[in-house]
């Protein structure tokens, strides 16, 4: 087992990498799409907005051949403004679903939360190199 680990390094690193998805994440609000030619959409989504905290959607966006939309997969993750930090709270695809807190609120699944942060920190890097850019509209900068 490696001791390089560490939430509070993920936790920058995500935010970084949030930054460059969506620029404007300090200031952006409501919801924004991002579509690069042959690849799915990608949606966000501020779901609550502190002056300490955001928590944001984000989910790419699939049609099953029926015709009904969903997302696949989604995430909700809190944005640590001040701090510069970032964290993944749930995960949602077509297969599973898992979160860090359970229902109450009163326990973290510590293997969930690095499961879920490596995760999100690796698809951060995708949309990257794929060219994804969520820009916040007109009048919401």
């Amino acid at each position: 087992m490696t001791h390089d680990y560490s939430f509070e390094n993920i936790h920058a690193r995500i935010f970084h990498r949030l930054l460059d998805v969506i620029p404007d994440l300090r200031t952006i609000d409501g919801t924004s799409v991002s579509e690069v030619d042959g690849l799915m959409p990608l949606t966000f989504d501020v779901i609550q907005r502190t002056q300490e905290k955001l928590i944001i959607s984000l989910s790419h966006i699939d049609r099953h051949k029926s015709g009904k939309v969903f997302s696949n997969p989604e995430m909700t993750i809190a944005v640590y403004l001040h701090s510069g930090m970032a964290e993944a709270l749930t995960y949602h695809d077509a297969y599973m679903s898992d979160s860090v807190y359970s229902p109450r609120k009163n326990h973290i699944d510590i293997l969930a939360k690095r499961v879920l942060n490596d995760s999100l920190y690796i698809w951060l890097g995708n949309l990257i190199s794929e060219g994804y850019s969520i820009k916040a509209k007109d009048g919401n900068e």
